[in-house]
């Protein structure tokens, strides 16, 4: 008899170990399990079939009936499993026929994630969307061309409640976002680099609210939006996009060990704490870097474990690697990439950062814009962490060489050494991972002492300005800092004291300033970034308590 394999969800996680593991194996009864009438969407382009810009049909990759009829699946659409018994190995399926009860040799839970419910009061007597399924951005693409629905309010500024803002907005809606964290994507992004998001997206013209969190909403002929700070306004569309749980209730029922982040507990093979059951994607929590576990509710990580899922249960050896939380994201024309550590890691882990801002190619070449790269690492080993980037151009790129050298284990040293493409069109000679390798090894190897825009807050040692004149008197200075350029230092040594901070444009011209006083008896750190992201960070800051003073796009 077949050995019978039953997955639980049709989605990437599922339907991409289904069809790896019927690659690799002919005989096994293999049965897919779905409550929804749809298998093997691309739910990564729901936000952006909002504005028409995808079709719903491109977001189907396959039908059920040419998926079971490629793969000779069992795919049962409109079929929920509401219980697994792993005792006598049964899962039992509901759908309009009524309730069955399917044997497995092994099952696969890959039942995805929920939208949160964020605790307002009126939740329940206003309309609001979600979106999680191509039938939550039908609704909300007919309520956008509805006479009349002219405002927004989108409740969250994660990946999803951006991509949906930028939608909206985009569909000729005005558009509020209220985030309860003092920044959009908290979980990823530290707050200098959310800082540029911030302006971009104010500027515009949303009317982007942090720190905020909408206490109730009130029906009538618009919705009425109660913030917890009292003020109200009015909406004709509310949708709700305040992150996502991992569904676990089948693995909780039958006692199977879930991880503090809320999802499934799994191995390296993604195998459960219950002998032949399995679980992946959005509800699991998978081996990360540095031996604990993560939960990374994305598409690319789900579509790899169904690929080492499927072969593990062909009986072939195959694991995962530990998962880095790579992602990206498109903001307006901005495009944001992180992976690894953030900086909410920092303090916890004794990590260092360093920012580079360099151009996403040749300068001397048509075209070259300038972008925002942060590295972050271990001083002491120099162990690369994790990276965010933020820019028009060049960043998914830079973010997925970090990525590939964090997961052989690189240190800053070896991205400063990595042999990159290089023309011209495509980049500089020291390509922009290159730089940042540079940069944070200076660190390592004790050639500089960075400072950062957050130090500046408090107590520093004086200022010093390195730029020529004429550029600090255009683009602004740091208050009480004093300006001596560069080519002027030498000379000038004997009126410094015996500690300053030095700062630039970018942070290039002060780590050369640094190095120029160090050998002259002048301990000096280096305001890594430099003047243009502080001048961003004020911007932001200030933007936040005076929103007057955004400029429209």
């Amino acid at each position: 008899m077949s050995r019978r394999v039953v997955v639980v969800g049709g989605n990437a996680g599922g339907m991409g170990t289904a069809t790896r593991l019927r690659r690799l194996d002919e005989e096994a009864d293999i049965v897919v399990v779905e409550a929804s009438d749809r298998v093997s969407y691309a739910s990564c382009g729901l936000p952006y079939h909002l504005d028409g810009q995808i079709p719903e049909d491109d977001l189907a990759v396959l039908e059920p009936e040419t998926v079971a009829g490629m793969f000779d699946l069992d795919v049962r659409t409109n079929h929920e499993a509401t219980g697994v018994d792993t005792d006598v190995r049964t899962v039992t399926v509901q759908s309009a026929d009524g309730t069955t009860e399917l044997c497995y040799d092994s099952l696969v839970l890959s039942p995805g994630a929920a939208p949160i419910e964020p605790p307002i009061d009126g939740l329940d007597a206003v309309e609001t969307h979600s979106v999680r399924t191509i039938d939550d951005v039908t609704a909300i693409r007919e309520r956008v061309e509805t006479d009349g629905v002219d405002r927004a309010l989108v409740v969250g500024g994660g990946y999803i409640g951006l991509e949906v803002t930028e939608t909206l907005h985009e569909a000729g809606l005005s558009v509020t976002t209220a985030e309860m964290e003092s920044q959009v994507m908290p979980q990823t992004l530290g707050p200098a680099m959310a800082a540029h998001l911030h302006n971009r997206i104010r500027e515009a013209g949303v009317d982007l609210r942090l720190d905020t969190t909408v206490s109730a909403l009130h029906p009538g002929e618009e919705t009425t939006v109660e913030f917890a700070a009292g003020e109200t306004t009015g909406v004709d569309l509310v949708v709700l996009a305040a992150g996502v749980s991992p569904r676990t209730d089948l693995a909780e029922d039958a006692g199977i060990d879930i991880h503090d982040s809320g999802a499934i507990r799994v191995d390296e093979q993604l195998q459960t704490s219950e002998p032949d059951v399995y679980a992946l994607g959005d509800a699991a929590a998978v081996p990360a870097v540095g031996g604990d576990h993560g939960w990374v509710p994305l598409g690319g990580p789900a579509n790899r474990q169904g690929r080492v899922l499927g072969t593990v249960l062909a009986g072939r050896d195959d694991t995962l690697d530990p998962v880095l939380d790579t992602a990206v994201a498109k903001v307006f024309d901005l495009t944001v990439g992180t992976v690894g550590e953030t900086e909410d890691s920092l303090d916890d882990a004794a990590l260092e950062k360093v920012y580079v801002y360099p151009p996403t190619h040749a300068e001397y070449y048509p075209g070259a814009e300038r972008f925002w790269l942060k590295l972050l690492f271990d001083p002491a080993d120099g162990t690369v962490r994790g990276a965010q980037s933020v820019g028009r151009d060049g960043v998914d790129k830079r973010i997925d060489v970090v990525a590939t050298a964090m997961q052989n284990g690189a240190a800053v040293s070896e991205l400063a050494q990595l042999d990159l493409a290089y023309a011209p069109p495509y980049s500089s000679a020291k390509d922009p991972v290159n730089m940042a390798g540079m940069a944070a090894e200076n660190v390592v190897r004790g050639l500089v002492d960075v400072v950062h825009w957050h130090d500046l807050d408090g107590e520093v040692p004086p200022l010093v300005d390195v730029r020529p004149p004429e550029m600090r008197a255009a683009a602004g200075h740091i208050p009480d800092a004093r300006n001596v350029p560069l080519p002027e230092l030498r000379e000038r040594t004997d009126e410094f004291p015996d500690e300053v901070v030095t700062y630039c444009k970018m942070g290039q011209t002060s780590y050369a300033a640094g190095r120029i006083l160090e050998q002259h008896g002048v301990r000096a750190g280096s305001l890594s970034g430099g003047y243009a992201l502080y001048e961003a960070i004020q911007r932001d800051r200030a933007a936040r308590a005076d929103p007057s003073l955004v400029a429209d796009d």
